[in-house]
């Protein structure tokens, strides 16, 4: 019963977000350049300003991009890599123009972080949009019914 539960969910929310695609175009794209550009200060752990609560609700966010980008684009794994990359960079670039010059955010400017922090996001993004692709396809073609 739960099951069934859970695959109609999905199915509603998928037809919802099919509906209206600008709207969680939309919504993703402030998502992921606002809640990029806040958090790569406070989800890097050894980096001052860390905390657990943060990694997690970035990590919830992300499986949430994830899941609409599914909704938006079905086997389109490259396109959703580049949009998160780019998102990323922006969020990233966006953060550091507001404050540049101030000695906090001296910490974080190293080329490793400004370079692989937004690869990282969009390969987690990315990876989670594969896997719950395929399994959505998988089950809509009947192999797993």
């Amino acid at each position: 019963m739960g099951e069934r539960l859970i695959k109609v969910f999905n199915e509603l929310f998928y037809q919802k977000v099919q509906r209206s695609r600008m709207g969680f175009f939309i919504f993703i794209l402030v998502i992921l350049l606002f809640h990029t550009g806040i958090t790569f200060t406070f989800v890097i752990p050894g980096l001052k300003g860390f905390t657990w609560s943060q990694l997690l609700l970035a990590l919830l966010m992300y499986f949430i991009c994830a899941n609409i980008f599914v909704g938006l684009y079905t086997k389109r794994a490259w396109l959703v890599f580049i949009i998160t990359l780019l998102l990323g960079y922006l969020g990233m670039g966006w953060r550091i123009w507001l404050e540049w010059g101030e000695y906090t955010l001296a910490e974080y400017l190293h080329q490793a972080i400004l370079i692989f922090y937004p690869m990282v996001i969009a390969l987690l993004i990315t990876g989670t949009y594969s896997i719950i692709d395929f399994s959505r396809n998988r089950k809509n073609d009947g192999i797993d019914s």
